[in-house]
């Protein structure tokens, strides 16, 4: 068993991973460039495959008093939000404001007597020797390193390949509102999703103060701005989805503020490890939030390096098995959201009737087969082999 895990960055892979890490008796020290933890007000989504992972190292029960079980999904035509099909959800599903999920995990790993060091920017590592180097001059030596510092890493620019974030001709528009401002129809306060022509919209509730968060994704070639997440204007927002169900409208249009968000996605490296350093959730496999399982494979990574560990003493073999497992999960799941992107955003009005009516017939077994990956079971299957 290790003894020490040094990990970098305080996102929901690396909180993750620090408390299962921490739980199975490893010494864990994370490292966050910032001062604090600070999430941007926004929605996120848990499904089964992540739910049951939180529940097996006790996390679930506290991340479920602070969200939202929606117990049901509708996917919408953009125009009059007729129904297209509808799916009952059941508890495993969860809704929660991201600030809440992130807190709560940091909040938890902290009782447990995790040390995180805020305001501490990794400089650089050595893979080799386990060593990381910080911005207050500090060199500490671990028995592995776990790089969890989102799309951006630029320790895995440095150390793994060279491969650059690259915008994928999305542009998300995301903000929240309050319940009252759902639209009157039935169903609106569990998960939404709305087809249109060149774009689509969800919302869901947070489980925090009533707040309901929206995304609407629309399809542009151009992203000028320097940063990826601005402050937008409502009006270039309401006007990009101008057309679209007037209830709609009116409930982005009651948001007090509106953020517009170019959507990057990254290759997967070959390998999701090296030497002592190994890569998880944005920083091993980003990609487009259209399936919303940007944060389920986070806590896949984190329960998946945890159970290899409890399973095998020879680093070296857990960190094949990592790779063998993610890195064939990841890229599928990154294949499946950008197809999704594709199949939300048909145009041509007679291929939109055929997308509708394939909806109809897969959206069931197509959630089904998403939400009941079974990590547990896959790490299972090592042992046979």
């Amino acid at each position: 068993m290790l003894s020490n895990v040094a990990v970098i960055g305080a996102g929901v892979s690396g909180l993750t991973a620090a408390y299962a890490l921490k739980k199975i008796g490893i010494e864990v020290d994370v490292f966050e460039r910032s001062e604090s933890i600070k999430e941007f007000g926004a929605g996120i989504t848990l499904s089964k495959n992540a739910t049951i992972l939180l529940q097996d190292i006790g996390l679930m029960d506290s991340l479920s008093s602070k969200g939202c079980h929606p117990m049901g999904s509708y996917i919408r035509d953009y125009k009059k939000a007729k129904v297209i099909k509808s799916k009952r959800l059941d508890k495993n599903f969860i809704t929660l404001d991201r600030r809440d999920l992130v807190a709560t995990l940091a909040t938890r790993l902290e009782d447990i007597g995790c040390s995180i060091y805020f305001d501490s920017e990794i400089k650089s590592i050595d893979p080799t020797a386990g060593e990381i180097s910080t911005s207050n001059h500090e060199k500490k030596s671990y028995d592995l390193i776990l790089i969890c510092d989102g799309i951006k890493s630029s320790l895995r620019g440095s150390y793994f390949d060279n491969q650059q974030p690259q915008f994928t001709n999305y542009v998300a528009w995301r903000g929240m509102t309050t319940i009252e401002n759902l639209p009157k129809y039935e169903g609106s306060d569990k998960v939404n999703v709305y087809y249109g022509p060149g774009g689509h919209c969800v919302h869901y509730p947070t489980g925090r103060d009533n707040l309901i968060n929206f995304i609407a994704i629309e399809h542009n070639k151009i992203w000028s701005e320097e940063s990826w997440k601005i402050e937008g204007s409502k009006s270039e927002f309401l006007n990009c989805f101008e057309g679209w169900n007037e209830d709609l409208l009116s409930m982005f249009s009651s948001a007090q503020e509106v953020y517009k968000w170019g959507i990057f996605e990254r290759s997967l490296p070959k390998t999701l490890y090296r030497d002592k350093c190994v890569l998880l959730g944005d920083a091993a496999h980003p990609m487009v939030p259209f399936l919303g399982q940007g944060g389920c494979l986070a806590i896949e990574d984190a329960y998946c390096l945890m159970s290899l560990l409890m399973e095998e003493k020879d680093i070296n073999v857990v960190l094949g098995q990592y790779d063998k497992l993610r890195n064939r999960r990841g890229s599928w799941i990154q294949k499946r959201s950008k197809f999704q992107g594709i199949f939300n955003h048909v145009s041509n009005p007679s291929l939109a009737m055929i997308r509708n009516f394939i909806t109809k017939l897969i959206m069931n077994n197509s959630v089904n087969r998403l939400h009941s990956y079974d990590l547990i079971k896959e790490i299972s299957k090592l042992k046979t082999l």
